[in-house]
Formats: structure tokens, C-alpha cells, sequence
């Protein structure tokens, strides 16, 4: 980190102070409508009448006082006193102190909860902005006790701002907690783009993201949270107990060891099941003999444990190889988890810790996983160690732990220098890149009319939306380079005719045989068209696997006909909108996609980025992921470089021998129309199903 000078950082300063004021009042201009639509529910949900009357007042002011709101913040933003007030008796004037009235009074009471609500939000980026605002003071590029990044002062003026717009004092408290619900989501954004543009700026860059990032916890939540589960576990145990009475606790003893033994032959040799379901053998072994003599602590446990299985089998946002992975460990868990309950109610506890950092890593594939990735390698040999080695040891969970520490680590040090070459090389190119969209224009049109000349009436929808997206952008590559009239531009189109064909019904016996005989040739030539984009693997077998189904179902006679959902969702789904694609090779040999829209104008109203999209690819910062769909298929990329005048954000994953470079405004447009979708980081697997079970026996209790 080089040292800089006391006006280079005051810049910095004013620079993340106008942008996160910025992108406030931008939000502030849109948010009206949302709020009338959360008071039009709020007065619908009301139970008391004061609740539903203000509701209702607060939807007759709206359409008229909104309009006032954001000129007011803008102005109260900027003028503001973010100067540490001078301290001691007689710092303040005397005449600015009165009595609050008494609705003054009812709004300053309302606000803590909404305030602390907020800044709660906020903790996590705050927490690393505070560090950096002391780097900033100590080199007297900001006074000691300035509050111009404070959530409290950016909240005064909001307040004051509404205020001025809506006077009722039951309708102003109502329409500052709505807002404080939007601001719980939105504020913690414009924090994270402070802290990114201080990191880019070298402030304390090691303050930065890693692997091991999920959603923040804060260490009195957890406290609250354990003695929760805790008093659950313990009112359930009561429960039973009183049921079963203190009789027949003499036959406890055998009862675990046979249980386990039970666990083990079911975990050995699991009944078959039909792919993509997994069997819950703890809850064979509840359901067993050996469960019936359990004393009621252990056989609580033992139904969190079947429950909490249960959860994540039938969790549709854990992919289904996660899954797998996941049930090698049904006995180590319930193991962990009768030695000591705390299991539940600890996320410290070492096994509680490997189990989340499943979730973690899984983070990278979305549900789409790639088993040769080097993560999921280790993942799937630790699992392999832990649940061979387990004995009771808490060790065994600690070394797993030390173990995948170091692997993340020295991971995110190798990507860390790859990605650092990976933005070399988008650097170089982005002149050459620039001179090329123009050429990439014309080519795109000529393809995308050659492809509309070529796709013949009721060819599935897999099919066309494969040859508009990626088999388009061959032939695209083709025309850029040789022309439209070219030997490879001509073959590109006869493959695109011979994959209709390939998928069409086959009546006669000499057609399908000729059919049959010609298919390995027409994989080979789409396998090659593939490698020629950079497409990656996860992408090519998804497609193979649909188009193999389709080819089998030809030469059995199928016909698929179109049902009205079919139609319908013809309709719904969209390409990528008009974006360019120019492909180059990398010397790391990763082919980067860079993708822009077309310069000069005339995109329709559907094309064209709005402010809101816009703003939520500003809020991106380094290390968020991101779900990019072509053609129904969904290809996960982590951002890892954004260039210093942010017009361009490089996204790679190691698990794939290609990236993007995209435009924000290309990025918007994409972010609008549902073709890339921003990963929201949620909580574990094994915490959400811990507390799915809980709940679920708890209400049964």
C-alpha cells in the first residue's frame, strides 16, 4: 500500500461522499411507488384502526408529497454539518434548545427502533469503513469525529427530508419505517461501493472478501440465537419426558450402541434409490427397532437430525451433487450431535463449522455443480476423511477445518494472480476491442438474419434458442473474420440446418438409420463450434444432454407438439437483448467473451439500461457473483476486476476455461431482462435446515 498525500485522500473522500449521495437520492427517486404499494399492504394487513388510518393517509399523500422528497434530500445532503461539534459546557447555542412537542416526541421514539434497525443492516461495511475513516483522520485528511459517512447523519436527513413532505405524525412514523425496511436492504449497498472504491484507492486493501464470506453475524445475534435453540431443545426434552415418564431408562444403555450399528449397515448399503433422490438412513433408523428404547434427549436428537436431512433432500436450492455429498455424513452428524447437543445451538462448534463451509465453497456452482473442480475434490476428500475418522474427536472436525483453511487460501492466492494476468491481458485489448465493436455490428446483424433465414416452422425451443445465442455467435465469428460468403461461414449455417433435421420425426426405417449413422459427425461439428466461443463445459453438456433426448425421441417417431405453457414461455423467454460478443484467447490460454452493446443508438425501450440497473451494477463490487442464462443455461461468475473508470468488470471462475469482460451498460440490460441475476448470499445449508427442523418438531411439541 503506497502512502499518499493529505489532498490526494481528502479527493478520495469527496469522491465516495458524492457517489453515495449520489445513488441515494437516485433511489429516493424512484422509490415512491413502492412505498405506496407497501402502505396499500400495510392497511390490508392492519389490525388495529389508528394502523389502518394512517396507512391510508399515507396513500393519499404520497402521489403529491413524493415529489418534494428528493429535492429536499438532495439539498439537506449537501448541506449538511458532518464537523464534529465542539465538545464542553457552552458548545452548544443556547437558543437552538427547546421542548420537543409531544408528535416530536412520538417520531424521535419510533425512529430508534427504525435507526438501530438500519444501522444493524449496515454493521458489516461500517465496521471496515470505520477503520479506514481513522486511516483518513490520522493523516488529517478527515477530522476526528466527522460523521460524513455515519448512518445516523445520512438518516437525520432523510427524516428531516420526509418531514417537510408529510406532516401527519402517524403517516410520517409509518412512512419512515417503510422506509427503514427499504433502507435495510439498500444502504448496506452504498457501503459496500465506499469500502470497494477506498480498496481500489489502496485504503487498507487487505479489509477485502474472501472465500470464507457469508451473510454477517454479529456475536450478540449468536448469542440470542443459541439461547433460543437451547430453550426450544430443552421445553421439547420436558415435553417428552413428562409423555414417557422416567420408565425403562435401564434399557438405554444398549440402545445407542445398536442404533449405530443400525446406521452403519443402512449407511454401507443404502436401498437403491432413482437418481437424483438420496436416502435419508437416519430416518430408516428412527423408524427402526433399535430407536424405540432411546431416553428422550437422545431421541429428540435424533428426530432434529432425520428432519434436518429431510430439509436439505428435498431443498431445491442445493444441487443435487451437493446433496450427494452431504448424505455421506448422516451418521457422522447424528454422532456429533448425541456427544453433545451444544452441536445445535453452537455454529463455533467444529463440526457445525465444517458443515457451513460446505456452503460456502458451494457458492461458486450454484446448482449446477462441476465434480472435477479442485473445490469440490477437496470437499468430497474431506468428507471422505471425516466420516471414516470420526470417533467422537472433535479433532477429526478441527483438522478438517485447519485442512480447508489452507486450501481456500492458497486457492484464492493462485485465482488472486490469475485473474491479476486475466486483467492484464482485458487491458490490452481494450483499445483493439473498441476499434472492433463497430465491425462486430454489421457482423451480428448479418448472422442473426442468416440464422432467422435458416430456422424452419415448429423446430423445438431448445433448438432455436440455441441457434440465436450461441451457435449465432459462430457464425458471427466466422463473418467477422472470413465474410458472410466464406467456406466456414457456409458450413456454420449447413450445421444449423442439419440439427434441425437431426431432431425432426423419422417414419421410414432408411431415414432413421441414415439419421443414426450421421449424428456422430454432427456432434463432433457443434463440440467444435463450442470451443470456438469458449463455452463452458457445464453449458455444452446441459445442451448435449437435451439435444441427445431430442435426437432419440426423432428416430423413435416422437413428435413433441407444442403445448400452450411451451408457447408461452416462447414468448416469455428472452436472448441476452443486442449485445456484442468479441472472443479472444489469453496467454493463460482462457478465452475472454467481451460483451458490449452497439454504440450509436437505436435500441428500443426493452434494450435500453435503466437508471435502477444501472445503479445495481454500480453497487457491485469485487468478489460478488453472478448467474449469466443463454438459452436456458446458467453459467455462475465471480466479478474480479473492474477497470479504474469502472467501464468495464471482468467475471471468471476457475472452474471454467473462459470469462467475461461486459459494459455496465450491457450489464444493466442483461440485469433488466432476466438473462444475468445477482447471487444473494443466504445462510448455510446445514444452519437453515437445523433451524427448518427445530421449528417444525418445536410447533409440534
Amino acid at each position: 500500500m503506497t502512502e499518499q498525500d493529505a489532498a490526494t485522500l481528502g479527493r478520495i473522500v469527496a469522491g465516495c461522499r458524492e457517489q453515495m449521495e449520489s445513488d441515494l437520492c437516485e433511489l429516493f427517486d424512484e422509490l415512491g411507488p413502492v412505498l405506496t404499494q407497501m402502505a396499500i399492504a400495510h392497511d390490508e394487513a392492519g389490525r388495529e384502526r389508528s394502523e389502518r388510518i394512517a396507512a391510508v393517509a399515507l396513500q393519499l399523500a404520497l402521489p403529491s408529497a413524493w415529489a418534494k422528497v428528493a429535492p429536499s434530500l438532495r439539498n439537506k445532503l449537501k448541506t449538511r454539518e458532518v464537523q464534529a461539534a465542539k465538545s464542553g459546557y457552552g458548545a452548544t447555542d443556547q437558543s437552538d434548545i427547546r421542548l420537543l412537542s409531544q408528535e416530536e416526541e412520538s417520531v424521535h421514539l419510533a425512529m430508534r427502533e427504525v435507526l438501530e434497525r438500519v444501522t444493524l443492516a449496515c454493521r458489516d461495511e461500517t465496521k471496515a469503513l470505520d477503520r479506514r475513516i481513522n486511516y483518513f483522520v490520522l493523516r488529517r485528511a478527515m477530522q476526528p469525529g466527522d460523521s460524513t459517512f455515519r448512518v445516523s447523519a445520512l438518516w437525520s436527513c432523510i427524516e428531516a427530508a420526509c418531514a417537510e413532505a408529510v406532516t401527519a405524525t402517524d403517516a410520517l412514523i409509518l412512512l419512515l419505517q417503510l422506509i427503514g425496511e427499504q433502507m435495510s436492504t439498500e444502504m448496506p449497498q452504498l457501503y459496500r461501493v465506499v469500502n470497494e472504491a477506498m480498496i481500489e484507492a489502496e485504503i487498507l486493501p487487505r479489509l477485502k472478501r474472501s472465500y470464507r464470506d457469508t451473510i454477517p453475524v454479529d456475536a450478540q445475534e449468536v448469542a440470542d440465537e443459541s439461547t433460543r435453540v437451547a430453550s426450544a431443545l430443552d421445553r421439547m426434552v420436558k415435553a417428552r419426558t413428562a409423555e414417557t415418564g422416567a420408565a425403562e431408562v435401564s434399557r438405554v444403555t444398549t440402545a445407542n450402541g445398536e442404533l449405530f450399528k443400525s446406521l452403519t449397515t443402512l449407511q454401507a448399503a443404502p436401498p437403491p434409490v432413482s437418481p437424483g433422490k438420496h436416502t435419508n438412513v437416519v430416518r430408516m433408523a428412527r423408524d427402526s427397532d433399535a430407536a424405540r428404547n432411546m431416553k428422550p434427549l437422545d431421541a429428540l436428537t435424533l428426530d432434529i437430525v432425520a428432519k434436518l436431512f429431510d430439509l436439505i433432500f428435498s431443498d431445491p436450492n442445493v444441487a443435487d451433487d451437493i446433496k450427494a455429498l452431504v448424505a455421506r455424513l448422516q451418521t457422522t452428524v447424528l454422532r456429533a450431535a448425541m456427544l453433545n447437543q451444544r452441536f445445535f445451538a453452537d455454529r463455533s462448534h467444529p463440526a457445525r463449522r465444517f458443515l457451513d463451509s460446505i456452503s460456502v465453497v458451494t457458492l461458486r456452482w450454484g446448482k449446477v455443480v462441476n465434480v472435477d473442480d479442485p473445490f469440490y475434490l477437496k470437499l468430497a476428500e474431506l468428507v471422505d476423511k471425516v466420516q471414516s475418522t470420526y470417533d467422537g474427536d472433535m479433532g477429526v472436525f478441527d483438522s478438517a477445518n485447519a485442512e480447508l483453511d489452507a486450501f481456500l487460501s492458497e486457492r484464492e492466492e493462485f485465482e488472486e494472480q490469475q485473474n491479476r494476468a486475466l486483467a492484464d491481458a482485458v487491458r490490452a485489448h481494450e483499445e483493439e476491442l473498441r476499434l472492433k465493436r463497430e465491425a462486430q455490428v454489421r457482423a451480428q446483424k448479418m448472422a442473426d438474419a442468416c440464422i432467422a433465414r435458416m430456422l424452419e416452422p415448429g423446430v423445438p425451443i431448445e433448438i432455436e434458442e440455441f441457434l440465436r445465442s450461441y451457435w449465432r455467435d459462430v457464425v458471427q465469428s466466422h463473418i467477422s473474420q472470413s465474410g458472410e460468403e466464406c467456406a466456414a461461414t457456409t458450413e456454420a449455417l449447413r450445421v444449423a440446418t442439419d440439427l434441425q433435421q437431426s431432431v425432426s420425426p423419422k417414419h421410414v426405417s432408411a431415414d432413421q438409420q441414415l439419421q443414426a449413422a450421421a449424428l456422430p459427425a454432427l456432434l463432433n461439428r457443434i463440440n467444435a463450434g463450442f470451443d470456438e466461443i469458449g463455452a463452458a463445459p457445464t453449458e455444452r453438456k446441459a445442451f448435449m444432454d437435451k439435444l441427445i433426448d431430442l435426437q432419440l425421441a426423432a428416430l423413435r417417431a416422437k413428435k413433441r407438439f407444442a403445448t400452450q405453457a411451451m408457447a408461452a414461455a416462447r414468448l416469455r423467454r428472452r436472448s441476452a437483448g443486442p449485445t456484442l460478443q468479441v472472443s479472444h484467447a489469453t496467454d493463460s490460454g482462457i478465452r475472454v467473451q467481451d460483451i458490449s452493446l452497439p454504440s450509436g443508438g437505436g435500441l428500443d425501450e426493452e434494450d435500453t439500461p435503466d437508471r435502477a440497473d444501472l445503479r445495481r451494477v454500480r453497487q457491485l463490487v469485487r468478489g460478488d457473483w453472478l448467474d449469466f442464462m443463454t438459452a436456458g443455461q446458467t453459467r455462475r461468475e465471480r466479478l474480479t476486476w473492474i477497470n479504474r473508470s469502472r467501464t468495464l468488470f471482468l467475471f471468471t471462475n476457475s472452474a471454467s476455461a473462459c470469462a467475461i469482460s461486459i459494459t455496465p451498460e450491457a450489464l444493466a440490460v442483461r440485469l433488466k431482462n432476466g438473462t444475468a441475476h445477482v447471487v444473494k448470499p443466504d445462510r448455510p445449508i446445514f444452519e437453515r435446515a437445523i433451524h427448518g427442523a427445530i421449528k417444525s418438531l418445536d410447533q409440534h411439541a
